[in-house]
């Protein structure tokens, strides 16, 4: 699992860093251009967001990237105002206010995460080893098609657009992609992962609209 702690006070930076870099890869940042960066070059199983940083708002800058994020948002803030806890509510997955222990904090943030390992009609993909097997054997996926499979595992049975999944997998890069650039890559993944690519159990079309991963077996 991946971690980016977005935190601009040091000490406490450095203290969550250390606890949760036990059971994952952590990346510390203090500010939101630092963020920014950090988004554009890695997908993170779990962001930490506190909302009063140096360079802007968190909430503004999460209501920002949360559509194109496929991490689970934990907002930790000193701020306790109704309005903010509700606006933060709305646009994040928790939000837990400060102080709090590490234990307590741990424990809430184990109540977000998915299983490491999560399958679907044979196909199973390990988020902390990053890994994706099909009827027991490794498949061996580019970045983008790892992103793009690990986006659909994060919100299964759930239409995605195409238009969002472009913006997920490739366009944080600010780089231009073609429509058809997913085409090509939902056909690689279907002919990976699928016992009849043309006849996909797993990745489904629906018409006119996009994708969805199908998690019912």
């Amino acid at each position: 699992m991946d971690y980016l702690i977005i935190e601009d006070e040091p000490t406490l930076r450095q203290t969550l860093a250390t606890y949760f870099a036990r059971n994952a890869a952590v990346t510390a940042v203090g500010s939101l251009a630092a963020a920014t960066q950090a988004v554009q070059q890695q997908n993170f199983t779990l962001i930490i967001l506190d909302l009063t940083l140096p360079d802007g708002d968190g909430l503004a800058w999460l209501q920002e990237w949360q559509p194109l994020l496929s991490s689970k948002i934990l907002v930790l803030t000193a701020n306790d105002s109704e309005r903010t806890t509700l606006q933060g509510l709305a646009l994040a997955d928790d939000y837990v206010v400060k102080p709090v222990s590490l234990r307590i904090l741990q424990a809430r943030i184990a109540k977000l995460l998915p299983p490491a390992t999560v399958t679907y009609h044979g196909v199973t993909l390990d988020s902390t080893a990053r890994t994706v097997t099909y009827a027991g054997q490794p498949v061996s996926l580019s970045a983008n098609e790892y992103r793009l499979l690990a986006y659909l595992f994060a919100h299964p049975n759930a239409i995605l657009t195409r238009e969002q999944l472009l913006a997920a997998v490739w366009d944080i890069q600010d780089a231009f992609v073609e429509d058809n650039t997913l085409t090509v890559a939902i056909k690689r993944l279907r002919q990976k992962l699928e016992a009849v690519p043309s006849q996909p159990q797993l990745i489904k079309t629906v018409r006119g609209m996009g994708y969805f991963l199908n998690g019912e077996d």
